[in-house]
C-alpha cells in the first residue's frame, strides 16, 4: 500500500466540512518550516487522532485493533509515515508556509491545516 498526505485546505475549524477519507488536522501559524508541519502530522498520526469513515481511517486511528488486522494496521501506519516523509513544497525551494496567516492569532481563532491521505 502506497499513500500520498495532499494538502487539502487551511481554514477555521467550523469552516472544515470533514472528509471521509483518512485526514488529520494541525494547528498552523505563519511561517512555519516544512519539519514542523511534519513533526505535527506524524504526531497526530501516532496518537491515532485521525479522522475519516473509511478501513483505512479505522486502522489509523484505532486504539485496539483485532489481531487479524494488526498487520494491516502496522502497513497502514508505515504508509502514512512514508507518506508525510514525501511531503514536499509546491513552490520549489520554499522555506516558509502559511504566510499569509496573520503573524499573531487570539487564541480562540486558531487556524488549522488539514492533510487527507488517498492511496496511490
Amino acid at each position: 500500500m502506497k499513500l500520498e498526505c495532499c494538502h487539502a485546505d487551511t481554514c477555521l475549524p467550523d469552516y472544515w466540512s470533514g472528509h471521509h477519507l483518512p485526514h488529520v488536522q494541525i494547528p498552523v501559524h505563519h511561517g512555519m518550516t516544512l519539519k514542523e508541519i511534519k513533526d505535527a502530522i506524524r504526531h497526530e498520526i501516532r496518537h491515532g487522532y485521525v479522522m475519516g469513515s473509511t478501513e483505512l481511517a479505522y486502522l489509523l486511528s484505532a486504539d485496539w485493533v483485532p489481531p487479524e488486522k494488526e498487520k494491516a494496521a502496522d502497513k497502514a501506519t508505515k504508509a502514512a509515515f512514508a507518506a508525510v516523509n514525501r511531503l514536499k513544497p509546491a513552490r520549489k525551494g520554499q522555506r516558509r508556509f502559511f504566510m499569509d496567516l496573520p503573524e499573531e492569532t487570539d487564541e480562540d481563532s486558531t487556524v488549522y491545516a488539514y492533510y487527507v491521505f488517498r492511496e496511490i
